[in-house]
């Protein structure tokens, strides 16, 4: 692995680590920059607009940091500053190069940009896309998934858990099922038995000891299910699949606790 890689740029502070094959530290942050190269490969409209990009070699994902709630009627993209450690785009950035280092599923962060303006700051990040990949709502909303995913899931969060990382914001949206095409198929045939579960979005997420958080963390998935099962037409969860997650959960604190 590249070792990180700082530069300071009128008013913009950008870490970088395993850059894009084109560009340079100026553009790889910027959407008009991708826009120009005819490299954006798609883009996800939630909130807030999240851009998949291509240097050819490898597909990323560009996101700017919003303000959420009430704030973000008033100041849509603007954080006050207590130092760059601090900023948005630079915690998650770190976070996400310390989960990688222990080995856990998360996308390999590529680079992370601070605007400072006076007290204020805007913020960007630059992560690796996840190949073949949906999310866990995404799938739900096409058919049941399987008892032994619904277990793989359950033993992620708990693997997570067991290194201390908290999800401030764990839900159906942020856990991504990747999977492997069969050999010799189609490309649209997938197989169940080399699904991956990945973990995503840890904006605003830490490590921490061992507490409540880890129930609560558990709790918000759970709400998250039952909310988009009580408001979508098609959403193929039900109360038996979280029986499901939870013995994964709890097998994989026992083969690794202590």
């Amino acid at each position: 692995m590249q070792e990180i890689t700082n530069y300071e740029h009128n008013h913009q502070y950008i870490r970088v680590l395993e850059p894009p094959a084109v560009g340079a530290e100026q553009d790889w942050l910027n959407p008009q920059f991708w826009q120009q190269r005819e490299a954006i490969v798609g883009q996800s409209k939630g909130r807030n607009t999240v851009w998949f990009v291509t240097d050819g070699q490898r597909e990323f994902v560009l996101r700017h940091y919003y303000r959420g709630g009430l704030p973000g009627k008033f100041i849509r993209d603007q954080f006050l500053y207590t130092g760059m450690e601090n900023t948005r785009s630079i915690a998650e950035f770190n976070l996400l190069g310390s989960m990688h280092a222990l080995g856990l599923p998360v996308p390999k962060p590529v680079a992370a940009k601070v605007y400072q303006i006076g007290l204020w700051y805007r913020a960007d990040i630059l992560i690796e896309r996840i190949a073949n990949s949906q999310d866990l709502f995404s799938a739900l909303s096409r058919a049941p998934v399987a008892e032994r995913v619904w277990h793989a899931i359950g033993a992620t969060i708990a693997a997570f858990q067991l290194a201390g990382v908290q999800h401030s914001d764990l839900n159906c949206h942020n856990i991504l099922l990747q999977h492997a095409t069969v050999k010799g198929a189609t490309a649209s045939v997938l197989s169940e038995q080399d699904t991956k579960i990945w973990l995503i979005d840890f904006d605003r997420c830490d490590m921490r000891p061992p507490g409540a958080w880890q129930e609560r963390n558990l709790k918000r998935l759970k709400r998250s299910l039952r909310k988009e099962q009580a408001q979508q037409r098609d959403f193929y969860w039900r109360e038996h699949d979280w029986q499901a997650l939870l013995r994964g959960y709890n097998e994989h604190v026992r083969n690794h606790q202590g």
